[in-house]
């Protein structure tokens, strides 16, 4: 059933306000009136969460509202994973993805996991205060078609610059894709990634795109 989008902007809208009884009332709400629990989550929870990233980023949201937020969206998506259909067999491909060295924050990335999965990625996360070797082994390990990397800091950002050369110098069949509030699109292009997306919803897209790229340089090769 087409979701109702006025009813998952109030999901958005809730979430962004910190008023968790209403988006858990609301996620169910909506659940129950037939909206995918896709849409859900990537027309209703996600942007909400976002926005609250950029109040964050913006001095308007400090620490204690980051994690209330985190903590209303990890019951709300508790809710809709019953709903999820199970992912089809077909291998959509695999992400390897942490937080770099030195840095501990996770709710962007945290999301941008969630958002793949649901479309039918594999995701293997490192977590945070991950060391760029790790990045290295585990996608040798999985075979993973991307690597993807977020920071925070402006003392940490240098590093996925040194995870873009890591790979190439390695010689791994993978891209780099790398994100965070601070990261823009023309320092991605700076240090050399494959991709750079500003929010969850559109990485989903991004990784696709790169995913079939990837595949179709490995049949060449």
């Amino acid at each position: 059933m087409p979701a109702d989008t006025e009813l998952l902007s109030q999901i958005s809208d809730a979430l962004l306000e910190l008023e968790e009884q209403r988006v858990l009332d609301l996620t169910k709400q909506a659940l129950a009136d037939g909206a995918s629990p896709r849409d859900v989550i990537q027309l209703g929870l996600a942007p909400g969460i976002t926005a609250v990233g950029v109040r964050f980023e913006a001095g308007e949201y400090f620490l204690p509202e980051l994690l209330v937020a985190a903590d209303v969206f990890t019951s709300a998506i508790e809710i809709v994973k019953p709903h999820l259909s199970k992912v089809a067999s077909e291998d959509k491909g695999a992400v390897v993805i942490g937080t770099v060295k030195g840095d501990i924050h996770e709710i962007g990335k945290n999301v941008v996991k969630l958002m793949l999965e649901v479309a039918g990625f594999t995701v293997h996360d490192l977590g945070i205060d991950v060391p760029l070797q790790a990045f290295i082994d585990k996608q040798r390990e999985t075979g993973a078609e991307i690597v993807a990397a977020s920071a925070l800091l402006s003392s940490t950002m240098p590093l996925l610059k040194d995870l873009v050369e890591l790979v190439r110098a390695e010689n791994l069949p993978a891209a780099v894709i790398v994100g965070g509030a601070p990261v823009k699109e023309w320092l991605a292009k700076e240090y050399g990634a494959d991709g750079y997306s500003p929010d969850a919803v559109t990485a989903v897209r991004l990784v696709e795109d790169i995913v079939q790229k990837v595949r179709a340089d490995r049949v060449v090769a």
